[in-house]
């Protein structure tokens, strides 16, 4: 089956779990967003724009860095959970169907954003039109395909259910408009946009039960939660998952990070 072009986002943003399952994305892949961001050389005076911006950490971290004298756009489709600060531009935009910025950019950032929509080329084509000459496009998705994740457990009941888990979520993916190789994809894509001096670097790091990646993967199961039970998860199995991402026995990698960057010729 494939997905419908305008397929339903896999998680809710107006639900309570949400604040949380954002904060502890933000917690697993800051650390490298913003490494890859400061390697850029994002400056004072700088314009840019960061598209599902989701908790807006990354949008916080761009409007300090560009200071008075730039200006940072916040975008999501739901952008209840990014904070207001001076200097930040915060609207709600779909990328999907609503018309882009008049403006351009020097920096144009999206994380976890494009893997969700069956969209996706087209809307790299539209990101690249909005850079400015000489300006930067950065895509961040996770590559979902590979599993084996589990580094160290003390419990093979444990490590078994969360791999069931893993299984359900990547089988259900495309369903939701979710592909599991996009990221992998996305040098190509935006060689073929037009964008030159194409780079992308892999990032993974390992989460003991109770941080990163396990606290990430734990709020997923409450958002997650009747689409695992229609698949036969049950409650006990749930208790137990719950249970082993809490653990810090139990280390996990995170999925594998693709980050490209491309710039637009001058």
């Amino acid at each position: 089956m494939t997905a419908d072009l305008y397929a339903e986002y896999a998680f809710n943003n107006d639900v309570v779990e949400a604040k949380n399952q954002l904060q502890y994305l933000s917690d697993t892949v800051d650390p490298h967003t913003f490494a890859t961001l400061d390697s850029i050389g994002v400056a004072p005076g700088w314009e840019c724009w960061d598209v599902g911006a989701g908790a807006g950490t990354v949008s916080h971290w761009l409007a300090e860095r560009v200071g008075v004298e730039g200006r940072v756009l916040a975008t999501d489709i739901k952008p209840q959970h990014i904070p207001a600060r001076e200097g930040l531009n915060i609207a709600r935009h779909d990328v999907r169907t609503d018309p882009f910025p008049t403006e351009t950019f020097d920096l144009i950032h999206a994380r976890l954003l494009l893997m969700h929509l069956p969209t996706r080329e087209q809307v790299v084509s539209q990101l690249v039109q909005a850079l400015k000459p000489g300006g930067v496009l950065v895509i961040s998705d996770w590559e979902t395909n590979y599993l084996d994740l589990i580094l160290d457990s003390p419990d093979e009941t444990g490590s078994r259910v969360f791999m069931r888990f893993l299984e359900i979520c990547r089988a259900g993916s495309p369903l939701v408009g979710i592909d599991l190789r996009w990221a992998a994809r996305a040098h190509s894509v935006m060689r073929s946009a037009g964008l030159s001096d194409v780079t992308t670097t892999t990032h993974a790091s390992s989460w003991a039960g109770g941080t990163g990646a396990c606290v990430l993967h734990r709020s997923n199961t409450f958002q997650l939660e009747s689409r695992l039970l229609e698949d036969d998860f049950t409650e006990e199995e749930l208790r137990t998952l719950r249970g082993v991402l809490l653990d810090p026995r139990f280390v996990i990698s995170s999925y594998l990070m693709f980050t490209t960057l491309g710039r637009r010729a001058q």
